[in-house]
């Protein structure tokens, strides 16, 4: 008989073997029913590597449609390590194919990462090459590759992408939340060794593209800009310098240029401060482009008007210290017309101080001057003005013509919309809208400006700064057919807090046509050598860019200009035939061209010539195909030696000077087709 004890175990056992039974039937039942598909998913998930697919970043416009930076698709090779069974002989092999040392490659096929980039954005050639011979493990993914189609135009605005497709500069860089767009993959099924499995899954997740950016930028207008301040930039000598144009309504930003300049399609080849946007990132003491500002905060607050009489022997002195004129021995008595066509500092000197420090400084940060601009535009600099409260009358009588303060060329020149426009602030910006891959708008911010000074201000002040081009130290600024309103500025570099002998910035701001401005522009010349008076030489650069501007925009002239007044020849060698014909047109010039061939490589005139308007400018064609993988050598007849070496640099060549003065010869000749980094030797005397 079996005892009561055991039967009990015998009992419990039973149950507790039906109660398991039970738990793993019900597990199994949840595992093969509601769960089931989790669980699918999760094993699929466990025997699928994934191959990253780059999405092609969306497309860069300007205003009127035209590309300014494409995505183009290229091929990359990727390796899978555990794949790879002889290491050691695919590496070899590899090297072969690649152009890449067997040593780099077998490091990469021996590692421990899932999956690794032997080599991006392959040629044809050796992608059609390593697609007949890839070994087990290593593979092809398409990627996405950057292009700008109009080379270095406008580079610094655009910036460029690194070669994962990331926005390092310029609009590439500030818009990247909307240009870079979502990533692909190729999903590959494979067994917990990495091996491919029979009838193995293979899935392509596509790319979701980035937004299209449309900016205001307008090709031809930066086109005009790039070109007239290319030529001023050599014939003064200047190491450089930069050209905006804005619409003074809307702050929209038509052309953004500085020289020198790259080649955003080749970065990488040109040194770091190349990339930069000196027009939003340096800050520069304005000198007497300034004064409008001092001017409109004196109107405001009524301290001078129109009547208001002033006497200047040449000098002031404020606390002990002597402010001296530009003129040697003074302007003597005038009016405040006078005062600012000549550009008299004694005069602007007595302007700021019967503002005092306290209205000055309310004008100046209602009008935005002491903060940035916000800018849609990376990098920009804050402006330097000194503590309010520890500022004595000496120093706001040489602030209140642009001495000892700093601001950025963008900022100066958004502040005197404020006055173009009948008093109302602006936000510079260069993307005008965005749009999605199925076209719909994103919504963007918007900045609605605020009025800082009366309308009858802002024409008594523009009223003013017209008398300045028309009698006074802004003449050669003057555009024949159009009222134009701008000012001169002459100021010395200041380097580690110090004004630097013998260095200067020579600019001109200004608008029109007057009393309906479409365009505000601002010139400056870095360090120009010999004469550096902004009127003799930033105020021709703006004559020669409004002018253009203002005919290519389509504006009416205010009157017949006169018949003998000549025009610039525009610089159109070593660029398109359609560009060509485009600054022909906008400089008022007829166009003729012999020899067949998409690019221009000589010009008569030459550039820079003075001829009637009507003259026929004469373009020596060529195909660009020469081009390809070669650079043009610069002319740098006339340049000053530090002038040359930027215009070299620029072209990604190798300088050496021999002499000093002007350059007179050079080697290899202008236009020449040379390989990057060639040496162009030039004499100069």
């Amino acid at each position: 008989m079996t005892s009561p004890g055991l039967r009990r175990r015998i009992a419990c056992l039973l149950l507790v073997s039906v109660l398991a039974f039970g738990a793993l039937t019900a597990r199994l039942l949840w595992v093969q029913g509601p769960a089931g598909e989790g669980y699918a998913r999760g094993g699929l998930a466990q025997r699928l590597r994934a191959v990253p697919v780059q999405p092609p970043r969306g497309e860069i416009l300007d205003r009127r449609s035209v590309p300014l930076a494409v995505s183009v698709t290229v091929d990359s090779a990727y390796a899978v390590p555990a794949q790879v069974r002889h290491p050691a002989a695919e590496a070899a092999r590899l090297a072969l194919i690649l152009h890449r040392p067997a040593a780099t490659l077998l490091r990469q096929l021996t590692g421990r990462a899932a999956l690794v980039w032997i080599a991006r954005r392959l040629s044809s050639q050796q992608a059609a090459q390593l697609r007949q011979a890839a070994p087990p493990g290593v593979g092809i993914a398409p990627e996405a590759q950057r292009f700008y189609p109009q080379g270095e135009l406008a580079a610094q605005v655009l910036g460029f992408a690194g070669i994962d497709n990331q926005g390092l500069a310029g609009v590439e860089l500030s818009a990247d939340r909307y240009l870079r767009g979502r990533p692909g993959r190729i999903l590959l099924e494979q067994d917990a060794l990495n091996r491919d499995l029979p009838d193995a899954l293979r899935r392509f997740v596509p790319p979701t593209p980035g937004d299209t950016v449309t900016l205001t930028l307008d090709r031809n207008v930066q086109l005009i800009a790039r070109q007239a301040l290319r030529l001023t930039v050599a014939s003064t000598g200047s190491a450089g310098g930069s050209v905006i144009v804005m619409n003074p309504r809307t702050g929209g930003i038509l052309a953004l240029a500085n020289w020198p300049s790259f080649d955003p399609n080749a970065y990488a080849r040109y040194p770091a401060a190349a990339w930069r946007n000196p027009a939003v990132s340096d800050l520069i003491p304005p000198g007497s482009t300034f004064k409008p500002l001092t001017l409109a905060a004196a109107l405001q607050d009524g301290v001078v008007t129109g009547a208001s009489r002033f006497y200047d022997p040449g000098y002031s002195v404020v606390n002990g210290v002597r402010i001296r004129c530009w003129k040697h021995g003074g302007h003597g008595s005038q009016d405040l017309a006078q005062v600012v066509e000549n550009s008299c500092n004694t005069g602007f000197v007595d302007l700021g101080l019967r503002l005092g420090t306290a209205r000055f400084y309310r004008f100046l940060e209602r009008l935005g001057v002491t903060r940035r601009t916000g800018v849609d535009l990376p990098g920009e600099a804050r402006p330097m003005f000194p503590r309010e409260r520890s500022v004595r009358p000496v120093d706001l009588a040489v602030m209140s013509f642009g001495q000892t303060l700093a601001i950025t060329p963008l900022g100066l020149l958004t502040a005197l919309c404020a006055i173009a426009n009948g008093g109302v602030t602006v936000r510079p910006h260069v993307v005008r809208k965005v749009q999605k891959p199925d076209g719909q708008p994103v919504s963007l911010p918007s900045h609605r400006g605020r009025r800082v000074l009366s309308r009858a201000v802002a024409a008594e002040v523009t009223r003013l700064l017209t008398g300045v081009v028309a009698v006074g130290t802004g003449k050669k600024a003057a555009v024949p057919g159009y009222r134009v309103a701008g000012k001169t500025g002459t100021a010395q570099v200041v380097v580690n807090g110090r004004y630097q002998e013998g260095a200067y910035l020579a600019s001109f701001i200004g608008f029109a046509p007057v009393p309906d401005p479409r365009v505000a522009v601002l010139v400056l010349l870095d360090r120009p050598q010999g004469e550096y008076y902004g009127g003799q030489i930033a105020a021709p650069l703006f004559a020669q860019v409004v002018g253009e501007t203002l005919r290519y925009l389509g504006v009416p002239p205010q009157e017949t200009p006169p018949a003998a007044e000549k025009v610039i020849v525009p610089d159109i060698e070593n660029i398109s035939v359609g560009d060509a014909r485009s600054l022909a047109a906008a400089a008022g010039l007829r166009w003729a061209s012999r020899g067949r061939g998409d690019a221009v490589l000589r010009q008569l005139p030459a550039p820079g010539s003075r001829v009637p308007p009507g003259s026929t400018l004469l373009a020596l064609r060529g195909a660009s195909a020469v081009l390809r993988g070669r650079v043009r050598v610069p002319a740098l007849a006339g340049a000053r030696p530090r002038a040359a070496a930027a215009l070299a640099r620029a072209a990604g060549l190798a300088f050496r000077a021999v002499g000093s003065g002007r350059a007179v010869a050079q080697d290899p000749l202008p236009g020449t087709p040379v390989r990057p980094g060639s040496l162009v030797t030039a004499e100069f005397r």
